[in-house]
């Protein structure tokens, strides 16, 4: 037994370090850095600098240097973690000189040497000096060479462009470069989506294309994480994608190396996806609050269910539909209620085979009007100043009680067919108002209210506010969504980037609506989750575990640390309290 005490660095410069390519296994040393604290690398937030030492020379083979927009830095008032922008002159300096980039290298490998396998390592600079901060096993790698090898022997292709491989695979195929959300329907099955940046109403196209290649992001980007999810070769931070690629031409982009060139080698790909289905020798701890997942889209089913989960926290089921590109109007239109039931049904049962008997949540339609706008149909949505707060949610759905019974209707068919590991959530109600009109409705569809799971999110500070009001509705679950809390409590629009530097979901605002919600729902025996971005947040899992929720939902990529967070601070609380008692 030892107690292990940690100094928090106050870092000038941090990042992340694989110590085998986390997509190839290949012999490189892979380091993003940025500025600040390693929180806006982590997150996403920040497009890091990148770059690869090869471990068989011990030489720096490739810098990328990155527009690094945002920091995370330590108040020197308060302590506490704050967000700002990085000043212009910094943006694009390169964050780390080579002697640097080689020490750290020698220093992974070490570590690799001394655990015996491929690690993630986390790492800091502050006053000149390195800090490893904490390493684990890279689950990732399961690429074939042989396939790697069969490409660059048989393309002589000049090399249009170099990125981040962020998901493994080659692929081959006509460029389609979309720089308007209007444009997304051009994208055809086997074309490769080319964007600046994509975001959550770009992965019906994604889904369509063999291969993704943005300007910006890095390893934990949007469109990393979902091209992962997907099985779909992606490859990042190419900066001049949009310009240089040509609507139309073929590419062979390979993102495994991170490399696109030019021509069609369809023909000799032997196969685009390299992640092993195959479960890793992981071991996953015991403990008493569960680790659920949120489920994009039902192709990432097996993944996420791979990861060892005890369920799904969150399946959206307005992605099922813009999968479609029409609008649930429109597409009842062309094809009828009964088809547009079908469509529903067959999506939640992709995801529920793959966990049964574990349960999913299925949160019902909740898009706002501008996504629709995209669709086919979407030129009837209505126009809103401000779409977040609009149009949407439990609000439209009881708007329109046509249209919800018929996602009523399909998930009163699944139950039919036996599925009952299926639970359905509203999403941004506010009060009971929101929730007793919809009882009715579920039980015209043949769902009996008693028997069914059912439960709400706790997305607006007016429902965390009136929980007990909602308590009295027989909800079985309560979910934070931490996206919309966050914006709606701090008057924060999450998708404006003037003020992105204000959103902070562990605000303290933030966790004094939580803590009460969970509390409340508690004593009454209800259950509490966590769906947002923020359940894959250590900080925010230490907050929640010791107010005693009841499970934690997290995205895909982050189920396993979040579990061995639990772990760590129910180990914690356990210890704290043999102290207390003995005291």
């Amino acid at each position: 037994m030892a107690v292990v005490i940690q100094a928090m660095i106050d870092s000038e410069t941090s990042g992340v370090l694989f110590t085998k390519h986390p997509s190839t296994g290949s012999s490189q040393v892979i380091i993003e850095a940025s500025w600040g604290l390693g929180e806006a690398i982590v997150s996403g937030e920040v497009s890091p600098d990148n770059y690869t030492v090869s471990t068989e020379t011990n030489s720096v083979t490739n810098i990328h240097i990155s527009d690094k927009q945002i920091l995370h830095e330590r108040d020197p008032l308060t302590g506490k973690t704050s967000k700002r922008n990085v000043k212009k002159d910094l943006r694009t300096v390169q964050v780390l000189p080579e002697s640097v980039i080689l020490d750290l290298a020698n220093m992974g490998i070490q570590v690799e040497s001394h655990y015996g396998s491929p690690q993630d390592i986390e790492w800091a600079i502050s006053n000149n000096q390195i800090y490893l901060l904490q390493s684990r096993p890279i689950t990732t790698i399961s690429v074939s060479h042989s396939d790697i090898q069969m490409i660059s022997q048989n393309t002589d292709s000049h090399t249009l462009l170099n990125g981040l491989g962020s998901s493994p695979g080659i692929s081959s195929g006509p460029v389609r470069v979309v720089t308007k959300i209007d444009q997304l329907d051009k994208v055809e099955s086997g074309d490769i989506l080319v964007t600046k940046m994509t975001t959550p109403d770009m992965v019906p196209a994604m889904k369509r294309a063999a291969g993704i290649i943005t300007d910006e992001g890095g390893m934990t980007s949007h469109a990393s994480i979902v091209s992962r999810e997907l099985g779909v070769p992606a490859i990042v931070g190419t900066k001049l994608a949009t310009i240089t690629l040509v609507d139309g031409n073929f590419v062979t982009m390979d993102g495994n190396t991170g490399i696109v060139t030019e021509g069609d080698t369809r023909n000799i790909i032997k196969s685009k996806n390299n992640y092993s289905s195959e479960k890793t020798n992981f071991i996953k701890p015991v403990t008493t609050t569960k680790v659920l997942v949120n489920v994009s889209i039902p192709e990432a089913a097996q993944r996420a269910a791979a990861t060892g989960a005890d369920g799904v926290g969150l399946l959206r089921i307005e992605h099922l539909i813009l999968s479609t590109n029409k609008t649930p109007e429109k597409y009842i239109e062309d094809h009828g209620p009964n088809a547009y039931v079908e469509e529903i049904i067959q999506g939640i049962k992709v995801v529920a085979d793959a966990f049964y008997p574990l349960p999913i949540r299925v949160r019902t339609l909740d898009a706002p009007t501008d996504e629709f706008r995209q669709l086919q149909g979407g030129e009837n949505e209505p126009h809103e100043h401000n779409p977040m707060m609009g149009y949407r949610g439990i609000r439209r759905s009881l708007d329109n009680p046509t249209l919800f019974s018929y996602e009523l209707a399909a998930f009163s068919k699944l139950f039919d067919m036996g599925y009952d590991n299926i639970e359905i959530m509203f999403p941004l109600v506010n009060d009971s108002n929101d929730v007793l009109p919809a009882l009715p409705l579920m039980a015209q569809a043949g769902i009996d209210v008693e028997k069914c799971i059912w439960g709400v999110m706790v997305e607006t500070p007016a429902s965390a506010l009136m929980i007990e009001d909602l308590l009295d509705t027989g909800i079985k679950f309560v979910s934070f969504g931490t996206n919309d809390l966050t914006q709606y409590t701090l008057a924060v629009d999450r998708n404006n980037a003037r003020v992105a530097d204000r959103f902070n979901e562990l605000h303290p605002a933030i966790l004094k609506l939580i803590s009460p919600v969970i509390s409340a729902c508690n004593q009454r025996s209800v259950k509490t989750s966590i769906c947002g971005q923020a359940g894959s947040n250590s900080s925010m899992v230490k907050h929640l575990v010791s107010c005693g929720i009841s499970s934690i939902s997290a995205n895909i990529d982050a189920v396993r640390d979040v579990q061995q967070e639990i772990y760590k601070v129910e180990q914690q609380m356990a210890i704290d309290s043999t102290h207390s008692n003995n005291e």
